[in-house]
């Protein structure tokens, strides 16, 4: 699985077209507009299940 923020599990899609906002609070980025192809070090899988 590629690591990047599409398939994060800390990437939350606010229907826009472009990306979404990552939730993780241990993140540079957490509250910050993401990409799918984005990435960072605190990356985790999303869990499909839920």
């Amino acid at each position: 699985m590629e690591q990047c923020c599409g398939t994060c599990k800390w990437h939350k899609n606010e229907n826009i077209s472009d990306g979404g906002v990552c939730v993780n609070g241990d993140s540079d980025y957490c509250a910050d507009w993401t990409g799918y192809d984005d990435s960072c070090e605190e990356w985790e899988e999303r869990d499909e299940t839920m």
